[in-house]
């Protein structure tokens, strides 16, 4: 046990150490900074520009408000941040395979996948979590939340769950690019572009999408159920509580699908 918690504070002391440097190295950039802000904040209010649309002439979708569906965009929104912000380098493992980045990691005395996903930093990521407290703030004022310090702390908790889900999709889909060849891999746009229709109750899809996104590519432990635990809608407590497992389960083949794609991995020198 000890051993283990050693790891982990070793391990978190060398991912701040790594995202210190990459930060350093970005913020040399103030333009490029301010115009990806406004870029953000464009494509976000295009986003919720439709949202508005859709709900101009009906009051409700499949049970959800206006404001419900704000609140589950911000979810799922600060999710998206997050990942893009702290774990940015798990969209990078193609780029890094084909050109041969990959090999200065491996001589590295450093745990292969913590340098991989420190590898790069997206402060877009950091304008998307800024919006989407923004956007939550001003939408659970207009829902039926139960404010108290419980509700704060498992509001934090799904959070980070959610943040943990998503980072493992998209680390197990960039792991395919071992045996996709080519600098692109199209899996991970894949799950990106499904994560578009995951801004929207889940329950307004057919069976089959649903059922996409409760296990395949579990966008709705991200954002659906626990939005809709917090909101108090109906039958959503069975499926909520099984997102613990789902958070271990997609760990444990984001790290089997990393240790299977090394073994395959031929070095470029």
């Amino acid at each position: 046990m000890k051993s283990i918690l050693f790891t982990c504070r070793h391990n978190l002391k060398l991912y701040g150490r790594l995202q210190i440097m990459n930060i350093r190295s970005i913020t040399q950039y103030r333009a490029d900074f301010f115009l990806m802000l406004c870029f953000t904040l464009f494509s976000q209010l295009c986003s919720l520009s439709v949202i508005g649309i859709i709900y101009t002439n009906i009051p409700q979708i499949a049970g959800w408000t206006l404001w419900e569906t704000l609140l589950l965009y911000s979810f799922l929104l600060f999710s998206e941040g997050s990942v893009n912000f702290f774990f940015q380098g798990s969209w990078k493992i193609a780029e890094m395979i084909n050109l041969a980045d990959l090999d200065r990691f491996l001589i590295r005395p450093l745990p292969v996948g913590l340098q991989l996903l420190t590898a790069r930093i997206d402060f877009d990521g950091l304008h998307k979590m800024f919006l989407a407290t923004v956007l939550f703030l001003l939408s659970q004022g207009h829902c039926n939340i139960c404010r108290t310090p419980g509700t704060l702390l498992l509001l934090l908790f799904f959070l980070a769950e959610a943040c943990m889900i998503r980072t493992c999709m998209i680390w197990i889909a960039s792991c395919a690019s071992f045996w996709i060849e080519g600098s692109k891999n199209s899996l991970n746009f894949l799950v990106i572009s499904l994560g578009e229709l995951a801004k929207y109750p889940l329950s307004i899809y057919p069976f089959p999408l649903r059922a996409l996104f409760g296990y395949l590519i579990p966008y709705a432990f991200v954002s659906f159920y626990p939005v809709g635990y917090l909101l108090g809608k109906p039958g959503m407590t069975p499926s909520l509580w099984l997102t613990p497992v789902i958070c271990l389960i997609f760990f444990f083949f984001s790290r089997v699908a990393l240790h299977a794609g090394l073994k395959r991995y031929e070095s470029a020198t």
